[in-house]
């Protein structure tokens, strides 16, 4: 007999990783979690009335132990889950100045110089057929409402910029929301067409600096036939964790206008304000200050070199001259995505960052360059992370990733399984999974004086999750999706020459891992890139085709807390116990 907080979580999990059923005996990342939707279990089930943190979710074995640690949301929990007080308390601690952020201010050291493009982000869902705009408008006004950051103004000299936040009400939606019509039987070229014209156009409407962050375009194709909203936010308040907040919430408020009810949605937590304040206290902190040693020792390292081509300056590459992208089919991402994570304790981005060091030096090896030398890049993540207890930031809107470097070294023509031990000892090596750098790099004046004079790397990585299978319903997105974010992947932030994308979309035969390479064309040939994607997709299926290996599988020394062992030691035990 199950209890009801097993029988949630156990529903929650199966949806989040594309499963028929989950037991309560199923290990969360065994099924093919990742820290992404780690983090959307958390809010999922905040919403659904049980609070659990990332760390649960990482510590505990089964769903049976991660249930037991829940507790139920009550205006005291809820308090203390986001370090805030409830109801009017918690609207209010997100109201007035708040500091930028990390992430925040690595756009402003780019000088948002990359194109009108990479200024948005953007998401079209199905708008139901029949909508009013009046409604529509509603909707809008309870995501402003709701979410602070998309209510703020960027204020202040640059060198000293902040936000201003005023309370909910304080921004209209009616000034951000368009009605644009199309015919009723709109191709799907033309409507693709009409919503990337929209996307240019309330781009060119979006003022961070008089408080405009959002604009919403409604292509309306008449009461009988659904249409289409699309959501332009700037990207200082948004982020790919964020609009799955935002889309969750439009489904939510549309229920309650068109119901005539209240919107009364699930408490979002810690504010965004509360937060860079968090991170602002902590920039400051001894502990922290004491990785500096740590990013110092990563960047300082020589520099790979990426091609015999000459290029222009070191942080001034152009964007790309395009993209190319290689798809694994589901037979080899299940196993890359569930296989492997259990027979190496281990997660999901190590995997995928093994078959790139892996690609990296046999490419290398191709190009003639140095035989083997350690690959340094930048790794962006959610940023959503616990960096004092009882922060909960799994449904607070705003913008969270950042970079981190890292140096990852496979080893020279190393067998796929000790590289996989290799990577992932190399990854847990890094303080508090990298949150830390940024706050050292942005907000400490010491630090950030030693950080800056450091190069940067020129690769960068970027893990994207797992998405579920496209539907054709309302509020769910749309294949126009597709259309605006090419748009918006037309150039490169101006630090990288190279930018490596893993995806993994959920489908009828199970999921399917997409890689996207970009490149600077002044630094790279399309040739080699090509060459690179080729050697990822070829070390990925060689490591998808290791899991049916019986000898498959091992642990490493940080799975070890109670003893010290080196690899090799810990191999040859393994040896003696098998023979």
């Amino acid at each position: 007999m199950h209890t009801p907080a097993e029988e949630l979580l156990c529903r929650l999990v199966a949806d989040l990783v594309g499963r028929a059923r989950v037991d309560v005996d199923d290990r969360f990342f065994d099924l093919g979690g990742d820290s992404i939707t780690a983090m959307q279990l958390v809010g999922r089930a905040r919403e659904a009335g049980l609070i659990i943190t990332r760390r649960d979710v990482f510590r505990c074995q089964n769903v049976a132990e991660l249930a037991r640690t829940a507790r139920e949301v009550t205006p005291s929990a809820g308090a203390a889950a986001g370090s805030v007080g409830a109801g009017a308390e918690q609207a209010a601690d997100g109201v007035g100045t708040a500091p930028l952020t990390p992430a925040m201010l690595a756009l402003e050291d780019d000088g948002d110089a990359t194109g009108a493009d990479s200024l948005r982000q953007t998401v079209v869902v199905q708008a139901p057929a029949g909508a009013a705009l009046a409604q529509l408008t509603a909707v809008v006004q309870t995501l402003l409402d709701r979410h602070d950051a998309l209510r703020a103004r960027l204020a202040g000299p640059v060198g000293d910029r902040r936000l201003e936040i005023p309370a909910p009400g304080q921004v209209e939606a009616a000034a951000c929301v368009e009605r644009v019509a199309v015919p009723s039987d709109i191709t799907a070229e033309a409507l693709a067409s009409a919503v990337s014209e929209g996307t240019r156009r309330a781009q060119a409407l979006l003022d961070p600096a008089a408080g405009v962050m959002l604009r919403a375009l409604w292509f309306d194709a008449g009461p009988a036939v659904p249409g289409r909203l699309l959501l332009v936010a700037h990207r200082l308040v948004v982020d790919a964790a964020s609009w799955r907040v935002l889309v969750a919430d439009l489904a939510m408020a549309w229920d309650a206008v068109t119901q005539g009810r209240p919107v009364a949605p699930a408490p979002t937590g810690t504010s965004f304000r509360r937060w860079s304040q968090l991170m602002e206290e902590e920039a400051q902190n001894p502990a922290r200050v004491k990785e500096l040693l740590y990013w110092t020792r990563v960047l300082q390292g020589s520099e790979p070199v990426l091609s015999g081509r000459a290029s222009s300056a070191h942080h001034e590459v152009p964007g790309p001259a395009g993209t190319a992208t290689w798809t694994l089919p589901a037979v080899l991402t299940a196993p890359l995505l569930t296989d492997l994570p259990r027979l190496y304790s281990c997660e999901v981005d190590d995997v995928l960052l093994t078959g790139l060091a892996l690609a990296f030096a046999r490419w290398r090896r191709s190009q003639g360059l140095e035989e083997h030398q350690p690959l340094l890049l930048d790794v962006e993540g959610h940023g959503r992370r616990e960096i004092t207890a009882g922060v909960d930031v799994s449904r607070t809107v705003g913008r969270f990733a950042g970079f981190h470097p890292v140096r990852l070294d496979a080893g020279p023509e190393t067998p796929v399984a000790a590289a996989l031990k290799r990577v992932k000892e190399q990854v847990r090596s890094i303080p508090d999974s990298g949150i830390g750098y940024g706050m050292l790099r942005h907000l400490n004046p010491h630090t950030a004086r030693r950080l800056e004079k450091l190069p940067r790397p020129r690769v960068v990585f970027h893990h994207a999750g797992r998405s579920a299978a496209a539907q054709v319903s309302d509020w769910a997105m749309t294949a126009e999706n597709a259309t605006v974010e090419d748009a918006g992947a037309a150039r490169l932030p101006l630090r990288y020459a190279l930018g490596l994308t893993a995806a993994a979309q959920d489908g009828a035969d199970g999921p399917q891992l997409t890689i996207t390479c970009a490149w600077a064309g002044d630094v790279l040939a399309e040739r080699d890139v090509r060459m690179l994607g080729d050697a990822w997709l070829s070390a990925l299926t060689a490591l998808a085709e290791h899991a049916q290996d019986p000898q498959a599988g091992g642990r490493t020394p940080s799975d070890l807390s109670l003893v010290s062992l080196d690899q090799s030691e810990i191999d040859d035990i393994a040896q003696q116990l098998s023979l």
